[in-house]
């Protein structure tokens, strides 16, 4: 009985081991999801490694449920129309990598604890994400993505031709990323930082609001987002050109 219930409790540290480690993969290394599998069969196989005791724990460890409840967990599936499979860098920063980004904003914390353990990078950071959804993305280092891609042919974003729905019925394919959570910002997100951090009168809060909520648009900050792609078509839902 005494032998069953620590290999009972071996396995619950395994698994629970194999777990962080994909977690931390996820938020901490900003790992795409062949690095994570990688990640987890990594820590499943370091995990069997241990003492005698612990070896029939390893095949307690269901890498596969761990994978799946980590991706819903600390991953978003976003969908961006593009006409070539390159078109999704941001204009400015595109060789600056998302955990580029993550690494700097935590250095700039660090720097500034414990009177503003944000500084002033998230706030600036936030004007430029709400300037991007209003259109403004010449010099964004964001990429814009949506929740839903068919949403874009519902937005009343016409932009003179050059907004949401025009995108949406005129690019050549649609992609699909899957990407970590914390590369991400979403328009609640956004507007949260921004109350945080200045007053309610702070223009960009109503860039924000002004988003059409039909897109669901959300920004990837970093240059690397084709790392983070998993699959690509043709665009479905481009419109016929029409023959004279």
């Amino acid at each position: 009985m005494r032998a069953q219930s620590i290999q009972e409790n071996e396995r619950c540290a395994a698994a629970s081991f194999v777990r962080t480690r994909a977690q931390l993969a996820a938020t901490l290394t900003c790992a795409n999801v062949a690095e994570l599998r990688r990640e987890i069969e990594l820590a499943a196989q370091r995990s069997a490694q241990w003492s005698s005791a612990t070896r029939p724990s390893a095949s307690g460890v269901d890498s596969g449920r761990v994978y799946d409840d980590v991706v819903a967990s600390s991953y978003a599936e976003l969908q961006r129309f593009q006409d070539h499979a390159s078109h999704c860098k941001p204009h400015v920063l595109d060789r600056q990598s998302a955990l580029d980004h993550l690494r700097s904003m935590a250095a700039l914390r660090f720097d500034a604890a414990p009177w503003n353990i944000w500084g002033g990078q998230q706030l600036d950071l936030g004007r430029a994400a709400a300037e991007h959804m209003r259109g403004d993305t010449n010099s964004s280092p964001f990429v814009s993505l949506s929740e839903d891609a068919s949403q874009l042919l519902v937005s009343p974003d016409d932009d003179d031709g050059y907004g949401a729905k025009a995108i949406a019925e005129n690019a050549n394919e649609l992609h699909t990323y899957t990407v970590p959570r914390v590369t991400t910002w979403t328009a609640e997100e956004i507007v949260r930082i921004l109350e945080d951090g200045t007053e309610n009168d702070e223009p960009s809060l109503a860039w924000v609001s002004d988003t059409p909520t039909e897109e669901r648009e959300v920004l990837f900050l970093g240059g690397n987002l084709d790392d983070y792609r998993t699959a690509s078509e043709s665009n479905p839902y481009r419109k016929s050109e029409t023959r004279g």
